[in-house]
């Protein structure tokens, strides 16, 4: 048997989709973020001289842009001590050092029919931040003007309050701060204790343990017990380990629950109640849905995504070109502009269709609120409005709703199958009746994850005493050991 070593060459015809780079632009264009899109588009502007805005488009972003430019304003305004406060033979020679100032960032800027700003905080609702709130540096400055402290424990005071976190802890120490300012610690001390006088109370702390025992003061309940408890038995607090705190201070039980109430009615983060300009992220939402005579409408953000044209002077010029250079350079611009108008339309669209089935999946949620929300995937949103799941992926990859309910990402309304045993129940709804039995629960005896899981499944929900742990403590919410409250 002759065994043959050799190389065939033979030919096959295979089909692949190869994408050319237009319509890798749609792609890429499609899975942009509003803040995204809008730097792409600019950034064509400038390359590209055949392209331009729609005049009514350019107007609305001209609008949000100087509204935006205000809120995402960091502390430009600076002024120098001594154009605030004036010159003082006090001042022991301070030199003209920056001192900043905080205005209103936010001052409510409009665009047509759409402008409406919310943002997107970890902590707190999106729809609950009041635009005209004042800054913490505000509140505590208007304490400041009306102190007859000296020239420079005032100056001073003025600087902490600026430098403190959003919080209302100290960034800097003592000594940082005499060596920045050049001037003794003694003043710097001073100028603390001005601030720790000022509401609310605890701001100026360095620390948490500084901060209660700032507050204890104000409300006149600060003794050693109160000290002790803070410095050795936080944990023990935490955990509601009454005993062990009782036993440690040599007081009853009793009292030991009382003060652990007291501490606990405290403001861990005094500052957080007042405005914040430097952590929140400011959204233009991408799409608007509006009921209007009992049917939902969709609009597009303009501001967001404004219509480009092709500016009839360069078309023009393409026509009468006599050089050929010229005539080449025009009409490759012009077909690049062509492109991307065209791919920007095709992204409004997509996002039209994909909000639109959106709308008519979650119509509950719309009428009702979060507690209304069905499971929904990506998967059956492609398939009505046909196209493939990764294309409703980038849809819905950064863009934001605006409806009556609030401004919400478009990847909240994928909720995914449901696993508590019906079809029209989502995680969301569930954390939402964990939330308030827990709320509605008698804190003397409060209700432990079985007894939660048992209350929701009267509703129909089936869920085990594990999941109700989870979303427990995704929620934030402590164990019944810790809520519970003893009877004296």
């Amino acid at each position: 048997m002759d065994l043959y070593l050799g190389h065939d060459l033979k030919t096959e015809q295979t089909q692949q989709l190869a994408l050319t780079p237009e319509m890798v632009q749609s792609l890429k264009i499609l899975k942009f973020s509003g803040e995204e899109l809008l730097d792409y588009i600019f950034d064509e502007l400038d390359k590209n001289p055949v392209l331009d805005i729609n005049e009514e488009d350019m107007k609305d972003r001209q609008m949000v842009a100087a509204s935006s430019a205000q809120m995402s304003a960091e502390s430009d305004a600076k002024e120098h001590l001594d154009e605030k406060y004036g010159s003082n033979s006090e001042s022991g020679g301070w030199e003209s050092y920056e001192w900043y100032d905080y205005d209103d960032y936010f001052d409510g800027g409009t665009a047509g029919d759409f402008a409406d700003f919310s943002y997107d905080s970890k902590y707190r609702d999106r729809n609950e931040f009041d635009a005209d709130s004042e800054s913490l540096q505000e509140h505590l400055g208007v304490q400041l003007e009306l102190t007859d402290a000296p020239y420079i424990v005032k100056a001073t005071a003025d600087y902490i309050i600026q430098t403190l976190d959003e919080n209302g802890y100290m960034t800097l120490t003592v000594s940082e701060i005499a060596d920045e300012l050049c001037i003794d610690e003694e003043t710097v001390k001073k100028a603390l204790e001005l601030v720790w006088s000022f509401e609310p109370a605890g701001v100026g702390a360095a620390d948490l343990v500084e901060c209660l025992v700032l507050q204890l003061k104000a409300i006149e309940r600060y003794d050693d017990i109160y000290q002790k408890i803070l410095d050795y038995h936080m944990e023990d607090m935490a955990r509601n380990r009454l005993q062990t705190i009782a036993k440690s201070t040599g007081i009853k039980i009793g009292e030991a629950e009382q003060r652990v109430e007291i501490l606990r009615s405290l403001e861990p983060k005094p500052g957080r109640g007042y405005s914040s300009y430097e952590n929140i992220k400011y959204i233009i939402p991408d799409v608007k849905v509006k009921k209007i005579e009992g049917v939902y409408n969709i609009f597009v953000n303009r501001a967001a995504s404004p219509r480009l044209i092709v500016r009839d002077e360069y078309i023009e010029m393409l026509s009468n070109a006599e050089d050929s250079d010229v005539g080449t350079f025009l009409s490759d611009q012009i077909g690049s502009a062509k492109w991307l108008i065209k791919a920007l339309r095709q992204r409004d669209d997509t996002i039209m269709k994909v909000t639109g089935e959106i709308v008519r999946r979650q119509k509950r949620f719309f009428d009702e609120g979060r507690r209304a929300l069905v499971p929904l995937t990506m998967k059956e949103v492609a398939a009505e409005v046909g196209v493939h799941e990764s294309t409703v992926s980038r849809a819905v990859n950064g863009k934001y709703l605006l409806c009556g309910q609030g401004v919400f990402e478009l990847r909240y309304f994928f909720t995914g199958a449901s696993s508590f045993g019906n079809g029209d129940t989502t995680a969301e709804s569930v954390k939402l009746l964990i939330s308030d039995l827990v709320k509605s629960e008698d804190r003397t005896r409060p209700l432990s994850d079985r007894s939660i899981a048992e209350a929701i499944f009267i509703t129909g929900v089936r869920i085990s005493r594990r999941t109700v742990a989870k979303y427990r403590e995704e929620l934030g919410i402590p164990a019944s050991s810790v809520r519970k409250k003893r009877v004296r």
